[in-house]
């Protein structure tokens, strides 16, 4: 994926038309399902309706792949990613330099507001943690998810939508702040970084842009730095 989504489906192998089912699921009590759908959107259906009854938290396996689907089904390379951002992030705190500007000049994204999160509404509805987060600093800065941050308007303008990737970050640490660990009075920097290129094709905008989670707007490319 490059990123992360909330729904099984939304998955670069979709795309090329490899199945998520079967499906296998688990929790922590014992109980075990495997679930063969009809389509990826069914999988999700199916397999989310079973998560909440799990208790909302399950271990899964799905989507197999053959080997030469490998390099259109996956983006290379995020492991290597990873290891780079936490470097770059943890020599920076040694240095007392900015941990937020090296983790955004691994990733290649731009610095979209940086402030306090003065309001957080949070839900939690068919096995999706939904909501809204306000931050205030110099203007006002919104955050609308579903599990995973979806879209940021900046003082009512939208500035950044999904596929590409919002990212908060604690100011001081550069650690991620994620949608559940939102709360009052934390000081945050909010990210931009560009989605793997295949997420913005029309296929990849119908699967998983803004008008898909019910935003009234089409995809907005990131400003430039």
């Amino acid at each position: 994926m490059g990123r992360a989504f909330p729904e099984a489906q939304m998955v670069l192998p979709t795309l090329i038309g490899v199945s998520n089912t079967p499906m296998a699921l688990a929790d922590d009590k014992g109980n075990t399902l495997v679930v063969d759908a009809i389509s990826n959107h069914w999988a999700e259906r199916l397999g989310r309706a079973a998560c909440v009854q799990m208790g909302c938290q399950v271990s899964c396996a799905d989507t197999v792949l053959r080997g030469d689907q490998l390099a259109d089904g996956l983006v290379p390379a995020t492991l290597t990613l990873a290891e780079d951002l936490g470097r770059a992030v943890r020599l920076a705190r040694a240095a007392h330099a900015d941990p937020v500007a090296a983790a955004t000049s691994v990733l290649g994204g731009v610095k979209l507001f940086a402030g306090k999160v003065v309001d957080v509404e949070r839900r939690t509805t068919g096995g999706f943690a939904r909501g809204k987060a306000l931050l205030a600093g110099a203007g006002s800065f919104e955050l609308s998810f579903q599990n995973e941050h979806l879209l940021a308007r900046r003082d009512g303008g939208i500035v950044a939508t999904t596929p590409d990737l919002i990212c908060v970050l604690d100011t001081d640490t550069g650690e991620p702040v994620t949608t559940e660990a939102m709360r009052y009075g934390l000081r945050v920097t909010v990210i931009g970084v560009p989605c793997d290129p295949r997420w913005t094709s029309p296929a990849g905008l119908e699967l998983a842009g803004p008008r898909y989670f019910g935003y009234d707007c089409d995809y907005r490319p990131l400003p430039l730095a």
